[in-house]
């Protein structure tokens, strides 16, 4: 009598770009070598058909530019260091499949070894950004962390109006917002690179902003509708 066929397994699910980037994360806050972190993170980026080289070579770009020490961390630097270090590994992730993309190109004889140097030099400029932005981001979460201690928590949202003036800084202008529940927007002073909006003393009765929502990709998630409430809301 024969037997039947032993069940066939289900092939292992490839992990997915949130996995990577959690992964990336507890990676990069605890390892203190390159190599540490490649072999922390080798099985499950190789998982995701990226090679250990790439991998390598992402991490060398992340953890040879280090963000700077924070000494103070209040509810809004808690919150905003958080947020950097998803955004770090998530650069890490998309970095390590920008390598992965010109190593294979170059083992398939399709380009010039060469590249992955020019690679190199673009990752290191692209982070460099990355870093700016996040500085931009924890300056604007100590200022909201200052404001609070003579304040509390509730803030207002000061916005300097002018011709330049973006859209959604205009539209939080005069709305309060709490320091341990970061807007949706982000902080004063860190909605876009030259942000001059700033914390201050609440505005009695005013409406306060909605506070951030963080997506599967740790991203926040915008409030689409905060632009048009605040418009209608002429008296804030």
């Amino acid at each position: 009598m024969t037997q039947p066929p032993p069940p066939q397994q289900p092939p292992p699910q490839q992990p997915s770009g949130y996995d990577l980037a959690m992964a990336a994360a507890a990676a990069i806050a605890t390892a203190v070598t390159v190599a540490g972190a490649v072999a922390v993170l080798g099985a499950i980026f190789a998982a995701a058909g990226i090679r250990r080289a790439a991998l390598r070579s992402a991490l060398t770009v992340v953890m040879g530019m280090p963000p700077e020490a924070e000494g103070f961390y209040g509810p809004a630097t808690a919150q905003v260091a958080r947020l950097n270090l998803m955004r770090r590994a998530q650069f890490l992730v998309a970095s390590s499949r920008r390598f992965n993309e010109a190593m294979a190109r170059i083992a398939a004889g399709g380009a010039d070894p060469w590249e992955i140097f020019d690679v190199m030099a673009a990752e290191r400029r692209y982070y460099g950004q990355h870093l700016d932005a996040g500085r931009n981001r924890m300056k604007a979460a100590a200022q909201a962390d200052s404001a609070a201690m003579d304040y509390g928590a509730l803030l207002g949202w000061y916005t300097k109006v002018d011709s330049r003036t973006s859209p959604e800084c205009l539209a939080a202008d005069r709305h309060n917002f709490r320091v341990d529940q970061m807007p949706s927007i982000g902080f004063p002073g860190a909605v876009h690179l030259h942000c001059r909006c700033f914390p201050g003393p609440p505005f009695p009765g005013a409406a306060v902003l909605t506070p951030a929502r963080f997506g599967a990709r740790g991203r926040p998630v915008p409030d689409r509708g905060h632009g048009r409430r605040a418009a209608r809301a002429g008296q804030h």
